[in-house]
């Protein structure tokens, strides 16, 4: 948190000024249009992206840089310190899910780039090299004891994903109650709801048992399990509507439409995301609340994503409209 700058209207400001700088629909269609990879690099570069560009910068060393950035941003200008904790929390369990595998495939674990969340990179690489978790935060501890345990058993690489996950939604919840923000509560209660679903959704199609189900359900949402756990044997077209309620079910009808026709879920994903942008779109301009800061933190993250996808469909010779349909909403 910045010492001398800690308010809400003096951030939302700042923020404000840097809104122009975010890569917009338009100009995301200027590189989905390039010829090949290389045309779409320059176009990168021309539009602003993670200007200036290192001489020979690959397109994830230019998004790495801006993802820097905006963490820069949040941590100089939010005036509340849990806040800041909830936005970076995200980036230590995926930095520990990355170490981990790294680990099990004999890789040093000095191999992976990694932009540290709440903890330092190191204080993670520490942990699981010496097996020594009690310096990381409560839940997180609790999720490797829970690995080793199940490791101890079957090496299963699936484990660490629901195992992390789990303790991420719990982390995320306590400190959200600890805010007590509505727009922060609001916008986590949704993200952990819609992903239950999601999962729910998948495990479903993929055969798997309702306790997989069980295990891997978030805490961090206002759904229960037990209304999961009731939904599970129903037929598809039965499943929407004991789920999701209210917004939820606008938000998710068309995509699920598109998994009855296709079999597909990608498009439940999409609609997550773009209901979430467009939860903290709607209060954007209010200056003396967190939402001008999480916005345009919410914004990066997108604008990477959407970068990232675009940039290896191009690396992969993937047809553009494809591309195009399947790129998430933007600032």
């Amino acid at each position: 948190m910045s010492e001398t700058n800690s308010s809400y209207p003096f951030a939302g400001a700042r923020i404000k000024a840097m809104e122009s700088s975010l890569i917009t629909k338009d100009k995301l269609n200027r590189i989905i249009e390039s010829k090949d990879f290389d045309m779409a690099m320059r176009v990168l570069s021309e539009i602003g992206y993670a200007q200036p560009v290192p001489t020979g910068a690959t397109f994830e060393q230019m998004i790495d840089k801006e993802l820097a950035a905006a963490d820069e941003l949040l941590l100089e200008v939010s005036p509340n310190d849990t806040f800041i904790k909830i936005m970076r929390a995200q980036k230590d369990y995926h930095n520990l899910k990355v170490l981990i595998k790294l680990l099990m495939q004999d890789k040093s674990l000095e191999e992976a780039e990694l932009t540290p969340g709440n903890l330092a990179v190191d204080t993670l690489r520490r942990a699981i090299t010496e097996n020594n978790y009690y310096d990381l935060p409560p839940h997180m501890t609790d999720a490797m004891f829970f690995i080793d345990k199940r490791f101890a058993v079957a090496l299963d690489a699936s484990i660490i994903g629901v195992a992390m996950d789990r303790a991420y939604a719990k982390e995320v919840k306590e400190l959200f109650l600890q805010m007590d923000d509505e727009l922060v509560t609001k916008y986590f209660n949704a993200y952990f709801d819609l992903s239950n679903i999601i999962a729910f959704m998948r495990i479903r199609v993929s055969g798997h048992s309702k306790e997989s189900f069980e295990d891997a359900h978030l805490h961090g949402g206002t759904i229960s399990k037990l209304t999961f756990s009731e939904a599970f044997d129903l037929a598809d077209e039965s499943v929407m509507s004991a789920l999701a309620k209210g917004d939820y079910a606008a938000v998710l009808a068309p995509a699920f439409d598109e998994y009855q026709k296709t079999g597909r879920l990608y498009m439940m994903e999409k609609a997550k995301d773009d209901y979430l942008l467009s939860m903290l779109r709607a209060h954007r301009h209010d200056m003396f609340s967190v939402a001008p800061i999480m916005c345009y933190y919410v914004a990066k993250q997108r604008e990477a994503a959407a970068i990232r996808m675009v940039m290896t469909a191009k690396l992969g010779g993937i047809d553009g409209q494809v591309v195009s349909n399947r790129v998430k909403e933007l600032l």
